[in-house]
């Protein structure tokens, strides 16, 4: 469905006309693509770049349509037309780096590889200074996959060529992928596997395309050239999915944004560091610490430890010996540790006494106690040295704190936060104004404890201002344009992809895949011998070699011996040391030369010796279970989740089928041989078997 650019767009576009700065012209474009309002962005600058500005100012007004049309409207082709005309004549140096290494983008984007590669070239040879050219040389190593002359194969004449067949295979597969890929068939099923991901790739875009788009009539070339027919592409046909898709943006970029504008301006030096030491001294402070033994004994037993103590018992023997203390098996010590630690009863006592000294008793609510000082640690403080890394630690926190805090105040003041609330307003943002049915829509998306919690002033109250800091973030994100980063712009597309990948899969596959009652229980009962449980027994077994030994272990058994401590100390066989566990065994199943006596045995009773070729078993049943029959309800799981499987891969074998059928695809197999050779196994030393 195509849409004219509403009236309301046009007079909110007219309302800019009269700026005179560039820079609001600017800022203003980019706040109404935040607030979905792309084709009036557009409108608006071509209007403007048709006013008195300067060669300058017109080159930035045009630059910035570009940016929209590759960004927000998902045009790159329309984009690289407009970054193509501001080539000609070439734009200051300055501005030069930018310009290329956009067009670069547009024309990577529209698959245009070969030219995108010269676009990314220019940047990396002419300005290695850049902050665009680390993104170029990322992108140009992209593009040189896609331009190398030997190719494996074409799909819509979309290239797929040794080389990158070879940078998959080397850093996406497994040594053991990598040796099946190395032969013809391993090779060839990883062709089709990447024109599949491709084609589903495609078809997920078109499933989920916008439903409708609004005609814009903007100049893609020359300025003397008439204006073109361009349609700009609405939300995508999924509400849910585009607000995840630009959820997952936003998480992206904004990561990005708090380490430019937050991490990367933290610098603490070493000046600071130590000024925080000399301001802080009790903080670095090392604690005298006492060691003590203690003695706590009641009124009857008080005597008898004196008299132990003056007899020349050492305290710490006297203490295992009469102390009801907890620290009675260490001899009654302490750990070493500050004094305001121990008791508020101990701390006076421990306080007078020296090193070697003993107190007198005395009560307290533990009864009496007699404390021995072993030793103490006078009182320092750490070297700068050793605590240089945790100020720098707590510097760096504290910085991120303040900074964090004017990052954001900042933000919202270039957003033009207003929260003044009236009638159904909540707040205005960028220029949008939040009513209640978007704060209802949004809290819709959060997962809520119970349906009141919705409802709940308090919560509205934090989901607003959750709300407002998102449009506030979306704001900024869209000023910065951080987007032109290539190593965020590959994340974001990458997860983009996915996200519509998956998507179509649900709707394609997994729906249909989904069995029907009906087929569950057809399935049950069709297969109602799978679900039966046979009867199963776990027991305890002893093997001896020695029928002597065998019936000595049946003797000591009906004496009331324990038979798991027989088992661990004289069974032979590998259960020995589980003091005989052999767990459940199945019936008819178990494949056990016992296994007719174990079904015979009552719970808790033991066999006689039974003679096999192995030597003498003695077993012991722990539990019986009966064999029984599983329900439909009980199975239920079981089977839906073979059928699911079964009917998911049948149903994406089809889809396969179909995508395959509908393309055009060429293979080049038989031109050339595989260049890539799987990594080499390590030798095996000689006289060693593999």
């Amino acid at each position: 469905m195509k849409l004219q650019v509403s009236l309301f767009g046009l007079l909110l576009a007219a309302s800019f006309l009269t700026a005179k700065d560039v820079g609001d012209v600017l800022k203003a474009a980019r706040r109404m693509c935040v607030n979905d309002s792309v084709p009036q962005a557009l409108t608006m600058l071509e209007e403007e770049v048709k006013g008195e500005w300067g060669k300058q100012e017109e080159f930035l007004l045009q630059q910035e349509k570009a940016d929209i049309l590759l960004y927000h409207a998902g045009l790159p082709r329309e984009a690289y037309l407009v970054y193509t005309m501001l080539t000609r004549p070439g734009p200051s140096k300055d501005k030069e780096a930018r310009l290329y290494y956009s067009l670069g983008l547009g024309l990577e984007r529209s698959e245009e590889f070969r030219r995108a590669a010269r676009s990314y070239e220019k940047v990396i040879t002419e300005y290695p200074d850049s902050p665009f050219y680390e993104g170029a040389l990322s992108a140009i190593e992209r593009c040189f996959l896609k331009n190398y002359q030997i190719k494996v194969a074409e799909v819509d004449a979309y290239p797929i060529t040794e080389l990158e067949l070879e940078e998959i295979a080397s850093k996406k597969l497994s040594p053991s992928e990598q040796k099946h890929v190395s032969t013809p068939e391993g090779r060839k099923e990883l062709i089709d596997r990447i024109i599949y991901e491709r084609l589903l790739k495609l078809a997920a875009v078109q499933e989920f395309a916008p439903v409708e788009s609004t005609e814009v009539r903007i100049k893609l070339g020359c300025g003397s050239c008439r204006a073109k027919r361009v349609l700009i592409p609405g939300l995508l046909s999924d509400g849910d999915l585009t607000y995840q898709i630009k959820k997952d943006a936003r998480g992206v970029l904004l990561r990005e944004l708090y380490q430019k504008e937050v991490l990367d301006r933290i610098e603490i030096t070493d000046k600071d560091k130590k000024r925080y030491y000399k301001e802080n001294p009790k903080r670095f402070i090392q604690y005298a610490k006492y060691t003590v033994r203690e003695i706590v004994t009641d009124t009857t037993m008080l005597d008898s430890v004196l008299a132990a103590l003056d007899a020349g018992i050492p305290f710490d023997s006297a203490a295992k010996i009469y102390s009801t203390a907890s620290t009675k098996t260490k001899g009654g010590l302490a750990s070493a540790r500050p004094l305001h630690t121990f008791s508020e009863s101990m701390q006076p006592v421990i306080e007078n006494l020296k090193p070697g000294s003993a107190s007198k008793a005395y009560e307290t609510e533990r009864g009496w106690e007699i404390l021995l000082l072993e030793d103490k640690t006078e009182e320092t403080r750490t070297p700068y040295e050793e605590v240089k890394p945790s100020i720098e630690e707590l510097l760096r926190r504290e910085e991120t704190g303040k900074l964090s805090e004017e990052v954001l105040d900042r933000f919202r003041e270039d957003a033009g936060v207003d929260s003044t609330q009236s009638d159904d307003t909540l707040a205005r943002v960028a220029g949008r104004v939040i009513l209640q049915a978007d704060l209802d829509a949004y809290i819709a998306r959060m997962p809520l404890k119970t349906p009141e919690q919705a409802e709940d002033t308090l919560f509205r109250k934090q989901a607003l201002e959750q709300l407002i800091g998102e449009m506030v973030f979306d704001h900024e994100l869209a000023q910065q344009k951080l987007y032109l980063s290539d190593s965020l712009s590959a994340i974001t597309e990458s997860k983009r992809t996915q996200l519509l990948v998956d998507a179509f899969l649900r709707n394609e596959v997994a729906s249909k895949a989904e069995p029907t009652a009906e087929e569950i229980a057809a399935y049950y009962k069709e297969h109602k011998r799978e679900f039966w449980r046979p009867a199963q027994v776990r027991l305890r077994e002893i093997l001896v070699t020695s029928a002597d030994t065998a019936r000595m272990i049946y003797h000591l058994l009906q004496e009331g011996a324990k038979f798991d401590s027989l088992a661990k100390v004289l069974s032979e066989a590998e259960t020995g040391s589980r003091s005989g566990y052999a767990g459940y065994i199945k019936k008819d199943q178990s494949g056990k030369p016992y296994e007719r006596q174990a079904f015979k045995l009552k719970e808790g009773k033991f066999s006689k010796p039974i003679q096999t070729d192995e030597g003498y078993w003695l077993i012991m049943v722990e539990k019986k279970n009966e064999g029984y029959q599983r329900s439909l309800e009980e199975s239920q799981a079981q089977i839906r989740s073979s059928l699911y499987g079964e009917k998911r891969g049948k149903a994406e074998e089809e889809l396969k089928e179909r995508l395959i059928a509908a393309a055009r695809i060429v293979y080049f197999l038989d031109e050339q041989e595989s260049s890539f050779k799987a990594a080499p196994q390590e030798a095996t030393p000689a006289g060693e078997e593999k």
